[in-house]
Protein backbone atom coordinates (compact mmCIF):
# COMPACT_ATOMS: atom_id res chain seq x y z
CA UNK A 1 0.00 0.00 0.00
CA UNK A 2 1.12 3.57 -0.58
CA UNK A 3 3.43 4.72 2.19
CA UNK A 4 4.43 1.24 3.32
CA UNK A 5 8.17 0.63 3.09
CA UNK A 6 10.26 -2.42 4.02
CA UNK A 7 13.30 -1.67 1.91
CA UNK A 8 15.71 -1.30 4.79
CA UNK A 9 18.74 -3.58 5.19
CA UNK A 10 18.08 -7.13 6.37
CA UNK A 11 19.01 -7.74 10.00
CA UNK A 12 21.66 -10.41 10.54
CA UNK A 13 20.54 -12.65 13.39
CA UNK A 14 22.15 -15.36 15.48
CA UNK A 15 19.61 -17.96 14.35
CA UNK A 16 16.40 -18.29 12.35
CA UNK A 17 18.33 -17.15 9.30
CA UNK A 18 15.47 -18.17 7.06
CA UNK A 19 13.49 -15.22 8.42
CA UNK A 20 13.57 -11.99 6.46
CA UNK A 21 13.79 -9.49 9.31
CA UNK A 22 14.11 -5.84 8.32
CA UNK A 23 12.87 -2.38 9.30
CA UNK A 24 9.26 -1.60 8.40
CA UNK A 25 8.08 1.99 7.97
CA UNK A 26 4.59 3.44 7.65
CA UNK A 27 4.53 6.90 6.06
CA UNK A 28 0.99 8.30 6.13
CA UNK A 29 -0.49 4.89 5.30
CA UNK A 30 -4.28 5.06 5.13
CA UNK A 31 -6.09 1.91 6.26
CA UNK A 32 -9.50 1.38 4.60
CA UNK A 33 -12.38 0.37 6.94
CA UNK A 34 -12.60 -3.13 5.48
CA UNK A 35 -8.99 -3.78 6.57
CA UNK A 36 -9.58 -2.97 10.25
CA UNK A 37 -9.33 -5.98 12.59
CA UNK A 38 -12.15 -5.97 15.13
CA UNK A 39 -13.56 -2.63 16.23
CA UNK A 40 -11.67 0.61 16.91
CA UNK A 41 -10.33 0.50 20.46
CA UNK A 42 -9.93 -3.30 20.50
CA UNK A 43 -6.41 -3.31 19.08
CA UNK A 44 -4.64 -3.98 22.38
CA UNK A 45 -6.82 -6.94 23.26
CA UNK A 46 -6.44 -8.40 19.76
CA UNK A 47 -2.67 -8.01 20.04
CA UNK A 48 -2.69 -9.80 23.39
CA UNK A 49 -4.74 -12.63 21.90
CA UNK A 50 -2.21 -12.98 19.09
CA UNK A 51 0.55 -13.21 21.72
CA UNK A 52 -1.41 -15.88 23.59
CA UNK A 53 -1.57 -18.00 20.46
CA UNK A 54 2.11 -17.40 19.77
CA UNK A 55 2.98 -18.59 23.27
CA UNK A 56 0.89 -21.69 22.77
CA UNK A 57 2.80 -22.38 19.55
CA UNK A 58 6.21 -21.95 21.19
CA UNK A 59 5.33 -23.97 24.28
CA UNK A 60 3.64 -26.89 22.57
CA UNK A 61 5.97 -26.82 19.56
CA UNK A 62 8.85 -27.35 21.97
CA UNK A 63 7.40 -30.81 22.64
CA UNK A 64 8.11 -31.96 19.10
CA UNK A 65 11.65 -30.60 19.07
CA UNK A 66 12.33 -32.13 22.48
CA UNK A 67 11.28 -35.52 21.12
CA UNK A 68 13.61 -35.13 18.16
CA UNK A 69 16.52 -34.20 20.43
CA UNK A 70 15.76 -37.15 22.69
CA UNK A 71 15.77 -39.48 19.68
CA UNK A 72 19.16 -38.10 18.59
CA UNK A 73 20.58 -38.53 22.09
CA UNK A 74 19.30 -42.09 22.50
CA UNK A 75 20.62 -43.14 19.09
CA UNK A 76 24.07 -41.77 19.92
CA UNK A 77 24.48 -43.08 23.48
CA UNK A 78 23.27 -46.57 22.58
CA UNK A 79 25.73 -46.93 19.69
CA UNK A 80 28.77 -44.96 20.80
CA UNK A 81 31.21 -47.12 22.80
CA UNK A 82 33.80 -46.00 25.32
CA UNK A 83 35.87 -48.09 27.74
CA UNK A 84 34.39 -51.31 26.44
CA UNK A 85 30.71 -50.41 26.80
CA UNK A 86 28.12 -48.08 25.32
CA UNK A 87 27.64 -44.59 26.73
CA UNK A 88 24.08 -45.59 27.67
CA UNK A 89 25.46 -47.92 30.34
CA UNK A 90 27.03 -45.10 32.37
CA UNK A 91 24.84 -43.93 35.25
CA UNK A 92 25.48 -40.23 34.60
CA UNK A 93 24.18 -40.70 31.06
CA UNK A 94 21.17 -42.65 32.36
CA UNK A 95 20.39 -39.76 34.70
CA UNK A 96 20.33 -37.27 31.81
CA UNK A 97 18.20 -39.48 29.56
CA UNK A 98 15.81 -40.38 32.40
CA UNK A 99 15.33 -36.72 33.30
CA UNK A 100 14.75 -35.78 29.66
CA UNK A 101 12.07 -38.47 29.29
CA UNK A 102 10.21 -37.70 32.53
CA UNK A 103 10.17 -33.93 32.03
CA UNK A 104 9.07 -34.35 28.42
CA UNK A 105 6.19 -36.51 29.68
CA UNK A 106 5.11 -33.66 31.95
CA UNK A 107 5.55 -31.02 29.26
CA UNK A 108 3.52 -33.02 26.75
CA UNK A 109 0.76 -33.40 29.35
CA UNK A 110 0.75 -29.63 29.88
CA UNK A 111 0.58 -29.06 26.12
CA UNK A 112 -2.47 -31.30 25.69
CA UNK A 113 -4.16 -29.82 28.76
CA UNK A 114 -3.72 -26.26 27.48
CA UNK A 115 -4.69 -26.90 23.87
CA UNK A 116 -7.61 -28.99 25.15
CA UNK A 117 -8.88 -25.96 27.05
CA UNK A 118 -8.88 -23.97 23.83
CA UNK A 119 -10.69 -26.74 21.95
CA UNK A 120 -13.26 -26.85 24.76
CA UNK A 121 -14.05 -23.18 24.23
CA UNK A 122 -12.41 -21.79 27.38
CA UNK A 123 -12.31 -18.05 26.75
CA UNK A 124 -9.29 -17.08 28.83
CA UNK A 125 -6.18 -19.24 28.55
CA UNK A 126 -3.62 -16.45 28.84
CA UNK A 127 -2.06 -17.77 32.06
CA UNK A 128 -1.86 -21.35 30.80
CA UNK A 129 -0.32 -20.26 27.51
CA UNK A 130 2.31 -18.26 29.41
CA UNK A 131 3.11 -21.26 31.63
CA UNK A 132 3.39 -23.53 28.58
CA UNK A 133 5.68 -21.03 26.90
CA UNK A 134 7.98 -20.70 29.92
CA UNK A 135 8.16 -24.44 30.59
CA UNK A 136 8.50 -25.53 26.96
CA UNK A 137 11.10 -23.05 25.78
CA UNK A 138 13.34 -23.45 28.81
CA UNK A 139 13.15 -27.24 28.79
CA UNK A 140 13.91 -27.54 25.09
CA UNK A 141 16.98 -25.32 25.59
CA UNK A 142 18.14 -27.71 28.31
CA UNK A 143 17.32 -30.65 26.05
CA UNK A 144 19.38 -29.24 23.17
CA UNK A 145 22.32 -28.44 25.42
CA UNK A 146 22.26 -31.94 26.97
CA UNK A 147 21.89 -33.68 23.62
CA UNK A 148 24.92 -31.82 22.29
CA UNK A 149 26.88 -32.66 25.46
CA UNK A 150 26.07 -36.35 25.09
CA UNK A 151 27.23 -36.23 21.47
CA UNK A 152 30.63 -34.99 22.68
CA UNK A 153 33.01 -33.44 20.17
CA UNK A 154 30.85 -34.68 17.31
CA UNK A 155 28.04 -32.44 18.54
CA UNK A 156 30.23 -29.37 18.08
CA UNK A 157 30.60 -29.98 14.35
CA UNK A 158 28.53 -27.81 12.04
CA UNK A 159 27.53 -30.77 9.88
CA UNK A 160 25.53 -32.03 12.88
CA UNK A 161 22.08 -30.55 13.70
CA UNK A 162 22.86 -29.33 17.21
CA UNK A 163 24.51 -25.98 16.53
CA UNK A 164 21.71 -24.81 14.24
CA UNK A 165 19.11 -25.95 16.75
CA UNK A 166 20.87 -24.08 19.56
CA UNK A 167 21.11 -20.90 17.46
CA UNK A 168 17.51 -21.11 16.30
CA UNK A 169 15.88 -21.79 19.68
CA UNK A 170 17.84 -19.24 21.70
CA UNK A 171 15.22 -16.68 20.72
CA UNK A 172 12.37 -18.83 22.09
CA UNK A 173 12.58 -17.59 25.72
CA UNK A 174 12.51 -14.03 24.30
CA UNK A 175 9.81 -14.32 21.61
CA UNK A 176 6.17 -13.51 22.47
CA UNK A 177 7.13 -11.93 25.81
CA UNK A 178 10.42 -12.62 27.58
CA UNK A 179 10.17 -15.44 30.12
CA UNK A 180 11.15 -13.21 33.03
CA UNK A 181 8.21 -10.94 32.17
CA UNK A 182 5.98 -13.98 31.71
CA UNK A 183 6.84 -15.21 35.20
CA UNK A 184 5.71 -11.89 36.66
CA UNK A 185 2.60 -12.04 34.50
CA UNK A 186 1.69 -15.51 35.82
CA UNK A 187 2.40 -14.58 39.44
CA UNK A 188 0.49 -11.30 39.37
CA UNK A 189 -2.42 -12.95 37.57
CA UNK A 190 -2.67 -15.42 40.45
CA UNK A 191 -2.27 -12.76 43.14
CA UNK A 192 -4.92 -10.41 41.73
CA UNK A 193 -8.04 -12.47 42.56
CA UNK A 194 -6.45 -13.49 45.86
CA UNK A 195 -5.96 -9.85 46.84
CA UNK A 196 -9.66 -9.21 46.26
CA UNK A 197 -10.63 -12.04 48.63
CA UNK A 198 -8.36 -11.14 51.54
CA UNK A 199 -9.80 -8.59 53.92
CA UNK A 200 -8.06 -5.24 53.70
CA UNK A 201 -6.26 -5.96 50.43
CA UNK A 202 -9.00 -5.25 47.90
CA UNK A 203 -7.73 -1.72 47.18
CA UNK A 204 -4.23 -2.72 46.08
CA UNK A 205 -5.04 -1.93 42.44
CA UNK A 206 -2.67 -4.53 41.10
CA UNK A 207 -4.07 -3.82 37.67
CA UNK A 208 -1.83 -0.76 37.47
CA UNK A 209 1.71 -2.08 37.91
CA UNK A 210 4.68 -0.39 36.31
CA UNK A 211 6.47 -0.79 32.99
CA UNK A 212 5.92 -3.62 30.57
CA UNK A 213 4.29 -5.72 33.28
CA UNK A 214 1.55 -3.11 33.42
CA UNK A 215 0.23 -3.72 29.91
CA UNK A 216 0.23 -7.47 30.33
CA UNK A 217 -1.23 -7.51 33.82
CA UNK A 218 -3.93 -4.98 33.00
CA UNK A 219 -5.18 -7.28 30.26
CA UNK A 220 -5.06 -10.37 32.43
CA UNK A 221 -6.60 -8.79 35.51
CA UNK A 222 -9.60 -7.70 33.51
CA UNK A 223 -10.27 -11.30 32.50
CA UNK A 224 -9.04 -13.70 35.16
CA UNK A 225 -12.01 -14.88 37.21
CA UNK A 226 -10.37 -17.75 39.08
CA UNK A 227 -9.36 -18.45 42.63
CA UNK A 228 -6.46 -20.23 44.26
CA UNK A 229 -8.35 -22.93 46.11
CA UNK A 230 -6.94 -25.25 48.76
CA UNK A 231 -9.35 -28.02 47.69
CA UNK A 232 -8.11 -31.56 47.22
CA UNK A 233 -7.51 -32.92 43.73
CA UNK A 234 -10.58 -35.11 43.29
CA UNK A 235 -10.39 -36.30 39.68
CA UNK A 236 -7.15 -38.27 39.89
CA UNK A 237 -7.25 -42.07 39.95
CA UNK A 238 -7.19 -43.51 43.48
CA UNK A 239 -3.85 -45.17 42.70
CA UNK A 240 -2.44 -41.66 42.31
CA UNK A 241 -3.93 -40.29 45.53
CA UNK A 242 -0.55 -39.79 47.29
CA UNK A 243 0.58 -37.56 44.43
CA UNK A 244 -2.78 -35.78 44.25
CA UNK A 245 -2.78 -35.13 48.01
CA UNK A 246 0.68 -33.62 47.74
CA UNK A 247 -0.50 -31.26 44.98
CA UNK A 248 -3.48 -30.21 47.12
CA UNK A 249 -1.21 -29.47 50.07
CA UNK A 250 1.06 -27.34 47.92
CA UNK A 251 -1.86 -25.40 46.44
CA UNK A 252 -3.02 -24.65 49.97
CA UNK A 253 0.45 -23.47 50.90
CA UNK A 254 0.63 -21.45 47.67
CA UNK A 255 -2.45 -19.54 48.73
CA UNK A 256 -1.02 -18.85 52.18
CA UNK A 257 2.32 -17.69 50.82
CA UNK A 258 0.55 -15.48 48.29
CA UNK A 259 -1.42 -13.79 51.05
CA UNK A 260 1.81 -13.30 52.97
CA UNK A 261 3.45 -11.64 49.97
CA UNK A 262 0.51 -9.29 49.53
CA UNK A 263 0.46 -8.29 53.18
CA UNK A 264 4.23 -7.80 53.26
CA UNK A 265 4.63 -5.80 50.05
CA UNK A 266 1.17 -4.37 49.34
CA UNK A 267 0.95 -2.52 46.04
CA UNK A 268 4.75 -2.73 45.74
CA UNK A 269 4.44 -6.45 45.02
CA UNK A 270 4.71 -5.51 41.32
CA UNK A 271 8.35 -4.52 41.91
CA UNK A 272 9.44 -7.86 43.40
CA UNK A 273 10.35 -9.92 40.34
CA UNK A 274 12.29 -12.54 42.30
CA UNK A 275 9.19 -13.27 44.36
CA UNK A 276 7.16 -13.49 41.13
CA UNK A 277 9.60 -16.06 39.75
CA UNK A 278 9.36 -18.30 42.80
CA UNK A 279 5.58 -17.98 42.98
CA UNK A 280 5.27 -18.85 39.30
CA UNK A 281 7.53 -21.93 39.40
CA UNK A 282 5.04 -24.00 41.26
CA UNK A 283 -1.31 -31.74 34.66
CA UNK A 284 0.43 -34.82 34.76
CA UNK A 285 -2.10 -36.53 37.10
CA UNK A 286 -5.04 -36.12 34.75
CA UNK A 287 -3.11 -37.65 31.87
CA UNK A 288 -2.12 -40.78 33.79
CA UNK A 289 -5.63 -41.06 35.23
CA UNK A 290 -7.04 -41.29 31.69
CA UNK A 291 -4.39 -43.88 30.79
CA UNK A 292 -5.37 -45.96 33.84
CA UNK A 293 -9.02 -45.80 32.83
CA UNK A 294 -8.28 -46.85 29.25
CA UNK A 295 -5.61 -49.50 29.86
CA UNK A 296 -6.00 -50.46 33.51
CA UNK A 297 -3.50 -49.88 36.30
CA UNK A 298 -1.29 -52.94 35.82
CA UNK A 299 -0.63 -52.52 32.05
CA UNK A 300 0.19 -48.84 32.67
CA UNK A 301 3.17 -49.39 34.93
CA UNK A 302 5.60 -47.41 32.79
CA UNK A 303 3.40 -44.31 32.62
CA UNK A 304 2.77 -44.51 36.36
CA UNK A 305 6.49 -44.83 37.07
CA UNK A 306 7.29 -41.79 34.90
CA UNK A 307 4.43 -39.75 36.40
CA UNK A 308 5.53 -40.54 39.95
CA UNK A 309 9.10 -39.56 39.13
CA UNK A 310 8.07 -36.31 37.46
CA UNK A 311 5.56 -35.31 40.15
CA UNK A 312 7.91 -36.00 43.04
CA UNK A 313 10.74 -34.06 41.46
CA UNK A 314 8.37 -31.24 40.57
CA UNK A 315 7.07 -31.30 44.15
CA UNK A 316 10.57 -30.79 45.50
CA UNK A 317 11.11 -27.88 43.10
CA UNK A 318 7.86 -26.30 44.28
CA UNK A 319 8.81 -26.71 47.94
CA UNK A 320 12.18 -25.06 47.33
CA UNK A 321 10.51 -22.19 45.49
CA UNK A 322 7.97 -21.67 48.29
CA UNK A 323 10.68 -21.86 50.94
CA UNK A 324 12.61 -19.22 49.02
CA UNK A 325 9.77 -16.71 49.33
CA UNK A 326 10.68 -16.17 52.99
CA UNK A 327 14.25 -17.46 53.24
CA UNK A 328 16.51 -16.09 50.52
CA UNK A 329 19.48 -13.83 49.84
CA UNK A 330 17.63 -11.34 47.64
CA UNK A 331 18.92 -8.35 49.66
CA UNK A 332 22.49 -9.52 49.18
CA UNK A 333 21.93 -9.91 45.43
CA UNK A 334 20.49 -6.40 45.31
CA UNK A 335 23.53 -4.98 47.11
CA UNK A 336 26.06 -6.85 44.97
CA UNK A 337 24.35 -5.76 41.75
CA UNK A 338 24.15 -2.14 42.93
CA UNK A 339 27.89 -2.11 43.65
CA UNK A 340 28.59 -3.61 40.22
CA UNK A 341 26.51 -0.89 38.57
CA UNK A 342 28.40 1.76 40.53
CA UNK A 343 31.80 0.32 39.60
CA UNK A 344 30.78 -0.26 36.00
CA UNK A 345 32.87 -3.43 35.99
CA UNK A 346 33.77 -6.53 37.99
CA UNK A 347 36.13 -4.68 40.31
CA UNK A 348 37.53 -7.56 42.37
CA UNK A 349 40.46 -8.79 40.29
CA UNK A 350 43.42 -10.19 42.23
CA UNK A 351 45.84 -8.33 39.98
CA UNK A 352 45.25 -4.99 38.30
CA UNK A 353 47.02 -4.00 35.08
Amino acid sequence: MKGFDQSGPRYETMGLRGNHLCPVRFNDVRVPPENVLGEPGEGFHIAMQVLNNGRIGLGTGSVGLAKTLLDLAIEHVTTRRQFGRTLSEFDMVEDKIGWMVSYLFGLESLAYLTTGMIDAGIEDYSVESAIAKISGTEFVWYQANRALQLAGGLGYMRDQPYEQILRDIRIFPIFEGANDVMRSFVALSALKPLSEEVEGLGDLELSDPIGSIGALAEYAFGRVKREIRPDRVTRAHEELSPLADSVGDQVKRLRGEGEGLLRRHGRHIVDHGLAHRRYCDVAVLSRVTSIFEEQGVEPSGQERFIAETFCRRAGRRVERALDGLNHNDDDRMHSIATLAYKRGAYGYALFED
